[in-house]
């Protein structure tokens, strides 16, 4: 029988594992406050945590839950400074970027773009956020270290923040930045390179600190919707993935050992060469509700390429019966769980409204049916 360290490797590299690795808690596929509570008391956990950040409704990272479940994969988090995020009296806050944001019915909202009215030359006076000022390392290396050599879970850093074109956009208003890269491309190459500066900066910060003790490095970046991509393959080649791939080409410097995974939601089949050409090593989170995101497609295009980490629909299977769930389950691992590649989770954060039923019997079905 594998270790935990070993199943995820060898599905990382492509190579027929024992059972399908198994995963919990990362920047794409966590439990949302509200869920957590009610699997953790479901669980018969009564001992609270703390969070491991604010101003997000995803915050605990429980192990208890798990070891419960088999999970594979253990991570690492980036702690930051308690200077952000900032509180102000309406019950909005204001994150290290400036951007402004309040908790929404569906999660965090944007009130306001910082850089919405901004002309090129106000790009270098901008504060952008510094790694040295926010980033606290204090025990980081101790816990990497002790989680290497224990050898027993592949080691997972959680990305440190999101992807060069989501923070664009959030910065400069979502439709002002694609308007950007069709009509001011000046504008809009100089503001990706900012925030890939920034990536730069706290990637490199962390990673010199922890790099070697790493078996995978997670990034993201929403490129797709429900039916499409949100930019032409051509624009997310000029302005995005050229500099993802210098963001990418910095982490596997630093962290020789790592994976790269990148989240990329909903419907990117067209752009997954661009991405395995850059240097992306896991998909994430292979949304299959998606337009052109038949699983059974995208493992024979690009099995042997890249290895897909998720696919148990959130939309409608995890919202169903425990039948459903098992059914889902199922599909995914005859679809995916062959010569490796395959990491089997949900597709995407597990949503307060999905019963604490169906994820365990996710788990419990993945353990029944994804042997070899």
């Amino acid at each position: 029988m594998l270790t935990s360290k070993e199943r995820v490797m060898r599905a990382m590299n492509h190579q027929e594992v024992d059972r399908v690795p198994l995963d919990l808690g990362g920047m794409a596929c966590s439990l949302l406050d509200g869920v957590y509570f009610k699997l953790k008391n479901y669980l018969g956990f009564r001992e609270n945590i703390e969070p491991f950040r604010e101003g997000s409704n995803s915050c605990y990272y429980d192990e208890r839950i798990l070891d419960y479940f088999d999970i594979d994969i253990r991570r690492l988090f980036v702690k930051t400074s308690n200077k952000f995020p900032i509180h102000f009296p309406d019950g909005t806050f204001q994150n290290e970027w400036g951007i402004l944001q309040r908790q929404g019915q569906f999660g965090v909202e944007f009130v306001k773009n910082p850089l919405e009215g901004a002309e090129i030359e106000d790009l270098d006076s901008y504060p952008w956020p510094r790694a040295e000022e926010l980033i606290d390392l204090s025990g980081m290396k101790e816990r990497a270290r002790e989680l290497h050599e224990q050898n027993k879970y592949a080691v997972s850093l959680r990305a440190p923040m999101n992807g060069i074109f989501e923070i664009s956009c959030w910065l400069r208003g979502m439709q002002n930045f694609l308007v950007d890269m069709l009509s001011d491309e000046e504008f809009a190459h100089a503001l990706a390179e900012k925030v890939l500066e920034v990536q730069l900066d706290w990637y490199g910060y962390v990673l010199d600190e922890v790099g070697p003790y790493l078996d995978i490095v997670e990034t993201g970046d929403d490129y797709g919707t429900q039916h499409s991509l949100m930019l032409s393959p051509d624009c997310l080649e000029e302005f995005i993935l050229s500099r993802r791939k210098r963001l990418n080409d910095m982490i596997k410097e630093k962290a020789p050992g790592a994976k790269i995974f990148l989240h990329s939601c909903g419907a990117v089949k067209r752009c997954i060469p661009n991405l395995i050409a850059c240097g992306v090593d896991i998909l994430n989170p292979v949304q299959t509700a998606a337009a052109d995101m038949n699983p059974y497609d995208l493992k024979r295009e690009f099995g042997d390429a890249i290895c897909f980490h998720g696919g148990v629909d959130t939309q409608q299977a995890l919202r169903g019966t425990v039948d459903d769930v098992e059914e889902e389950v199922k599909k995914m691992l005859d679809a995916m769980n062959h010569r490796g590649g395959y990491i089997l989770t949900s597709c995407n954060h597990i949503q307060n409204d999905i019963p604490v039923e169906n994820i365990i019997a996710m788990f419990e079905a993945a353990k029944k049916y994804g042997g070899a």
